[in-house]
């Protein structure tokens, strides 16, 4: 399995992303197949390598991830707890599955790595807030 320096690892030490590798189990998902439910127990966070994933609550759809390095699920990474949205995959959707806790404990081996992961992360929900308030707007 790669992982290419996508959105989430660019920059990023390659001996780092290579471990995250090592921890990931790469999944192929059919059209329409539910990857996780909003209140399931948030253990894993994902990274999409190709294809398309819906996220919603309810009816409403929250979010289409849709680039390559893209992540989700990332209730498992704010100790959130539960996923507060689904996800479901669209067609030939390819996905990394990453543990919380095996990728934290790597994360605290690594300051700079950590930082830019939170760095990546926060320009991640920029742009999702971008879209919902453009998506929403008069």
């Amino acid at each position: 399995m790669h992982l290419a320096q996508g959105n989430l690892f660019w920059g990023m030490d390659i001996e780092f992303v290579k471990q995250v590798t090592e921890l990931a189990e790469n999944v192929q998902c059919k059209d329409g197949e539910k990857i996780f439910d909003v209140g399931d127990q948030a253990e894993h966070f994902y990274v999409l390598l190709k294809g398309r994933v819906i996220m919603e609550r309810g009816k409403d759809k929250w979010h289409t991830v849709e680039h390559p390095g893209e992540m989700f699920g990332w209730s498992a990474l704010i100790h959130r707890g539960n996923y507060a949205a689904s996800a479901t995959s669209g067609i030939d959707t390819e996905i990394l599955k990453i543990g919380r806790k095996p990728f934290l404990d790597l994360l605290e081996e690594s300051a700079e790595n950590k930082a830019l992961l939170f760095e990546h992360f926060a320009k991640m929900l920029g742009d999702q807030l971008l879209e919902v308030y453009s998506s929403i707007s008069c």
